[in-house]
């Protein structure tokens, strides 16, 4: 008579042999898994970092580059602070970026 094993996720205890080869399955597939899972992720990051990216302009008017994004992204967090106006967003409109340190919209040099 052969060990049998019980495996949380099969209601009747199985033989060991199988036990083993159904986990090496469960592993491999879940390995599959995770990498599609981390793909995708990390799609995602470079996506919004491509967004939120200010391509690393700094703010001529302050100097700041911490808080500098396109104007879409920009109008977006001002937006969802309920500061976008309508004089805002018209600037917004005319300039590639925006600084949220200091709400001023500009387009930065191509030097």
């Amino acid at each position: 008579m052969s060990e049998t094993v019980d495996l949380p996720w099969v209601d009747e205890p199985v033989e060991l042999a199988e036990a083993v080869e159904m986990i090496a399955r469960a592993d491999e597939e879940d390995e599959d898994v995770i990498e599609d899972v981390s793909a995708r992720v990390d799609k995602l990051q470079r996506r919004i970092e491509r967004l939120e990216d200010g391509s690393d302009a700094e703010c001529p008017s302050c100097g700041s580059a911490d808080d500098v994004y396109k104007s879409g992204i920009g109008a977006a967090k001002l937006a969802s602070k309920g500061a976008l106006s309508e004089k805002n967003a018209t600037a917004l409109n005319r300039e590639s970026h925006v600084c949220l340190d200091c709400r001023e919209s500009f387009t930065p040099s191509p030097d």
